[in-house]
């Protein structure tokens, strides 16, 4: 068991009640495009079209054979494009009776007809390939390609997060299929990562391992666990995938047909009933909360609260890796109050402990939507070093993503990160830095430029 001691338990009010409730169907789902880092789409369908559930949408150009398939039945209602043309989402209006891609000829309950090309090319046309993603760079992997490691987290640390142990443990049978199928797709070592402590039960296999992990956040991230077990690099690349990934992978083989169906919890501060659901995968967003917010005038983000995506538009549908919506309230101008930087702070929060607040240990916050300052340079005042648990010079890394030197940036470790992995830096910044948006950037030019 490793444990972690730099992190950070965001104390913010609205976690969910850990079991599972109600289901809530959704009258459209969609596919984004901004879930996936780079992608290039090759239109299969145009708007009006009808397509089945696991019909193909779309093919990235820049990695040939991927397919994205539709998460519903239904009509193209839209194809939504931004900037450049980039794609924004694909809408389904779901149909009430949604026809299907038939793959009743894989269906097993042992994997004992499949072979390696037969699980890759199942996975590749049935669209769960993209269930999997490379550290460096957290894209999707070539269809021929094969990894160093392959990592499966079922943890989740991410403040107001559910327990994944929950949904695991309700489906035991379908995770250990998914487990098989993805032990054949490759021969390389297989890295669970589960709590300290943890109710799972499964047998390990060859070449697959089991390791622990406690602390806070973020404990429970892929990225803190690939730098403890094999760190990535240009020369160790690895594959990681989610719970709920193995879960629908082991789900598809039993059945036969592509699981629809995902578990997200409703948390923070302004949801009514803060619990975990039942719903679509890429289910609308302003369909799930409707009638389960507090206030009116509320930020709704898909994913983690510190690095999800705000649900807006285009963008207000359930994302392919999240496992939960957050609600806080979105503050206006008129909400200021006078000298607002020079009173007590009895209900705001500082990781510096600037406000009387700190006092109370147990205190969970009402935190709002607002940066309380403009941009400004940086200052190692040694905050990052409290949140930041791997063996990196963050300080050091972060100003040199500010300057954009890659090749330094390269010597400081930054191939092992994602946005995910400094979420908890922007959030203690005191400078208001987004270091996710500054890391996406260099990534981006180390991959194109080297």
């Amino acid at each position: 068991m490793k444990k972690i001691r730099n992190g950070l338990d965001i104390p913010i009010s609205g976690s969910p009640e850990h079991k599972i409730t109600d289901f809530k169907k959704p009258r459209s789902v969609a596919l984004l495009g901004a879930d996936y880092h780079g992608l290039k789409p090759f239109l299969l369908i145009k708007e009006g079209d009808y397509v089945k559930i696991g019909q193909p949408l779309f093919e990235d150009k820049k990695n040939k054979g991927v397919l994205f398939t539709s998460p519903g039945g239904g009509v193209i209602e839209s194809v939504n494009r931004g900037d450049k043309r980039a794609l924004q989402s694909v809408v389904i209006e779901i149909d009430e009776r949604e026809e299907e891609e038939s793959f009743v000829n894989i269906k097993t309950n042992d994997l004992s007809n499949h072979n390696t090309s037969s699980i890759r090319e199942n996975l590749i046309r049935s669209g769960l390939w993209t269930s999997f993603r490379t550290r460096p760079f957290s894209k999707i992997p070539k269809i021929d390609s094969d990894p160093k490691s392959i990592f499966i987290n079922c943890m989740d640390t991410n403040p107001l997060a559910m327990d994944p142990e929950i949904i695991i443990n309700n489906n035991a049978d379908s995770f250990k299929l998914g487990l098989r199928a993805i032990k054949l797709l490759s021969e390389c070592p297989i890295h669970i990562c589960v709590k300290d402590e943890t109710s799972l039960d499964f047998e390990l296999e060859e070449n697959i391992y089991r390791h622990g992990f406690d602390g806070p956040h973020p404990s429970g991230l892929t990225g803190t666990h690939m730098h403890f077990i094999s760190p990535a690099s240009l020369n160790n690349i690895n594959w990681s995938i989610g719970y709920s990934d193995v879960i629908s992978i082991g789900s598809f083989f039993k059945e036969g047909k592509i699981p629809t169906t995902k578990h997200i919890c409703l948390s923070g501060p302004k949801i009514e009933n803060p619990r975990i659901i039942s719903t679509r995968i890429g289910a609308c967003i302003d369909e799930i909360c409707a009638g389960e917010l507090s206030h009116s005038e509320n930020r709704v983000v898909s994913g983690s609260l510190i690095n999800g995506r705000e649900s807006i538009g285009p963008y207000a549908y359930l994302g392919r890796y999240h496992n939960q919506i957050c609600a806080i309230e979105e503050p206006n101008s008129s909400d200021r109050e006078l000298f607002d930087w020079a009173l007590l702070g009895t209900k705001r929060y500082s990781k510096l402990g600037i406000f009387i607040s700190s006092l109370f240990k147990n205190k969970k916050f009402d935190i709002k939507a607002r940066m309380y300052g403009p941009d400004r340079a940086i200052l190692p005042v040694g905050v990052y070093e409290e949140v930041f648990p791997l063996n990196l010079l963050i300080s050091l890394l972060l100003r040199e993503l500010a300057i954009g030197d890659t090749e330094q940036l390269q010597s400081l470790g930054v191939l092992e990160l994602d946005e995910e992995d400094l979420a908890l830096c922007s959030f203690v910044c005191p400078s208001k830095y987004d270091f996710g948006y500054l890391l996406r950037e260099r990534l981006t030019t180390i991959e194109v430029e080297g």
